[in-house]
């Protein structure tokens, strides 16, 4: 793999969607289907559209070992109690997903042209919409852009705090552990893929092209080790944590 690696972006340098309702593999359709049917539900008139994000989005889902990744869109702000409840119910139903996220937004703030690096990219590159109005399209195409990047990483630091904090509580599970090992590495990837005229949708691509920049950084390869691990520390996942230097 030569630098730059210009993956996931096509001739032109655009962002390309990876995701599509054509990919949904058959072992995620009817989790997707109940999914989508408790947001309908627990959000009724306020609910505006969801869109699958993830892996299951692109196709490359593992069942037992995947997440269900949806955004969803309200006109108001919404409680989530209800739908948090209901999902457990639905998660002890179906193992072959091992969680399910929503990332809730209002479609007001989803559209103002101020938050196109965030939501607008968002929705346009990395979503597929699976019920309601389709809004991505409103969004234009982008290429790699570091106002992109920075918005996608704006919870980053916060999240780590929040991991730290768990772990000196002894509260983080190892499912825990492993989610933010991957999103410290798709942050740390996110501050270079600008320059690599790229955009990565899975860790191991992430970790490819960190190789490729950072050869003899030992965090790469620590980061690798980790997801290898059936049980990862808390005293190794802090030692990690605290050997990136975010500034």
């Amino acid at each position: 793999m030569n630098k730059p690696t210009r993956l996931g972006t096509d001739d032109a340098g655009y962002v390309i969607n990876q995701t599509s309702i054509r990919h949904i593999q058959p072992d995620f359709e009817t989790v997707l289907f109940k999914a989508i049917e408790l947001v309908k539900e627990a959000f009724d008139e306020q609910l505006h559209s969801i869109y699958l994000y993830g892996s299951i989005g692109r196709g490359t889902a593992v069942a037992g070992q995947s997440d269900l990744d949806l955004t969803v869109l309200v006109h108001e702000d919404v409680d989530a109690t209800e739908l948090v409840e209901q999902t457990e119910r639905l998660l002890m139903e179906h193992p072959e997903v091992i969680k399910i996220d929503y990332d809730i937004g209002r479609l007001d703030v989803a559209l103002n042209p101020a938050n196109r690096f965030e939501w607008g990219f968002w929705l346009r590159h990395l979503c597929t919409c699976v019920d309601g109005e389709d809004v991505s399209t409103r969004f234009p195409r982008m290429k790699p852009d570091a106002r992109v990047s920075e918005a996608l990483n704006q919870d980053l630091i916060s999240l780590i705090e929040i991991a730290e904090s768990k772990l000196f509580w002894g509260q983080m599970s190892h499912l825990e552990k492993r989610s933010i090992v991957k999103r410290v590495i798709r942050g740390w990837y996110l501050t270079i893929n600008v320059k690599d005229q790229s955009f990565a949708t899975t860790v191991e691509e992430c970790l490819a092209i960190l190789k490729l920049y950072f050869l003899e950084d030992r965090r790469v390869k620590q980061g690798e080790t980790l997801l290898r691990q059936d049980d990862i520390t808390n005293q190794q996942l802090l030692d990690y944590l605290n050997g990136i230097d975010w500034t």
